[in-house]
């Protein structure tokens, strides 16, 4: 009964890696293509400047050598601007008088 079990659990095994293999010879081109979408729909990167590496994973974006004079320059904070506030039509408000006691 052991070697009967030891030989369904083989055989199960590789009737798995067989459909594996079909499916992804069947529908290997759909599965990239869709691959593609959900890649691209991700938020991109915030960065301003594209980051390329090469095979050593080192960067090889040219630094950009400051001036003398800015180098001595305090640096001064970057003023934000304030995040736009955008409203559904569908979301509930809350108003002042809400929070009234």
């Amino acid at each position: 009964m052991k070697a009967f079990n030891t030989v369904l659990k083989v055989l199960t095994a590789i009737a798995a890696v067989a459909g594996a293999i079909y499916i992804i010879a069947t529908y290997g081109e759909q599965i990239v293509a869709w691959a593609k979408r959900m890649l691209a729909a991700l938020p991109k990167c915030p960065c301003d400047a594209e980051v390329v590496f090469d095979a050593a994973g080192e960067d090889e974006t040219p630094v950009e050598e400051a001036p003398a004079a800015e180098e001595n320059a305090p640096a001064e904070p970057a003023e934000e601007p304030a995040p736009e506030v955008v409203v559904s039509e569908h979301e509930p408000v809350a108003e002042e008088a809400d929070f009234a006691e």
